[in-house]
């Protein structure tokens, strides 16, 4: 028999994944009006696929056969069609469907950071293969070594800009060895903040000073702001508390993939999970913040 404390915290996250489906099938909805037209012959419609995507990296697991298993114990009443789905099967139509990832998660980001007059710029390496493997293999395409610290890392780079209130307004992924100013003007063009009269500062680290981005950035009303590690502000550790998240709860420097297809895929629902994740935690009236004993 289950534990009273147990049952109470499953009806939670049942509460919260039927919030989660909700709004992704309204955003869906006006994302891809089309996506309905097959719905007859698929075992679980599009927005069932993209939740599913989500409540895996919200619940922290990497292996799709895992997560299939705890779906079919615990949420098949919810989603039936994952009786009996193969791991493949639900790899495939998330990959196929990953391209509306990023708008899903567009759909609530407004809600969450509005007009930010802060921004935070910061990048970090993410390991894909073992010293060992890449020996043995190809290695990853999109990966390089680079240098980090008394260390060398095989890997990529992600390159996030975030608010205040660490919620991604942008990321990018880059081989490990690309300059971090380089991803700048992409970041903020990314992040789609508009034609305003805000004055908005950037904060950075030193790795952002130089090749005459300041000054390209204040023509568009944006103060470059880099200090030594030292002299930061403490608002600049936001961005780090949002990469301790995504790494810890979200395992984003522990994926499966095998193909950069397959990281960008994981490493955007990830990143999405985390948005919705902290939107849902707002919509509940609990800090923000805390993701991980809401889908645990």
């Amino acid at each position: 028999m289950a534990q009273p404390h147990h049952t109470e915290a499953l009806l939670r996250t049942e509460d919260a994944l039927t919030v989660l489906f909700c709004l992704i099938d309204d955003a869906y909805a006006l994302i891809n009006p089309r996506a309905d037209g097959y719905g007859a012959i698929k075992r679980l419609s599009d927005s069932e696929v993209l939740t599913l995507a989500l409540l895996q990296q919200l619940r922290g697991v990497e292996s799709e056969r895992s997560f299939l298993r705890d779906a079919q114990r615990f949420f098949s009443h919810l989603f039936p069609g994952v009786v009996g789905l193969h791991p493949s099967s639900l790899h495939r139509r998330v990959r196929s469907l990953r391209r509306f990832l990023e708008p899903l998660r567009r759909a609530i980001l407004g809600e969450l950071v509005g007009d930010p007059e802060t921004l935070i710029v910061d990048s970090t390496l993410l390991a894909v293969l073992h010293p060992r493997q890449i020996s043995q293999s190809a290695g990853f395409e999109g990966a390089a070594w680079v240098r980090w610290g008394p260390f060398a890392v095989y890997g990529v780079k992600l390159h996030l800009l975030c608010s205040t209130n660490r919620i991604p307004l942008s990321y990018e992924l880059t081989s490990a060895n690309v300059a971090d100013a380089l991803l700048v003007r992409e970041l903020v063009a990314g992040a789609g903040l508009g034609e305003s009269d805000l004055s908005r500062r950037l904060l950075g680290d030193l790795a952002y000073r130089g090749r005459g981005l300041a000054a390209e950035l204040a023509q568009s009303g944006i103060l470059l702001a880099t200090e030594k590690a030292d002299r930061r502000p403490p608002i600049r550790q936001q961005v780090e508390v949002c990469f301790a998240h995504l790494k810890r709860v979200f395992g984003m420097d522990g994926t499966l993939a095998k193909t950069l297809v397959g990281l960008a895929t994981r490493i955007a629902a990830k990143v999405a999970a985390y948005t919705y994740g902290c939107y849902i935690n707002r919509m509940l009236d609990r800090p923000q913040g805390r993701i991980k004993e809401l889908w645990a």
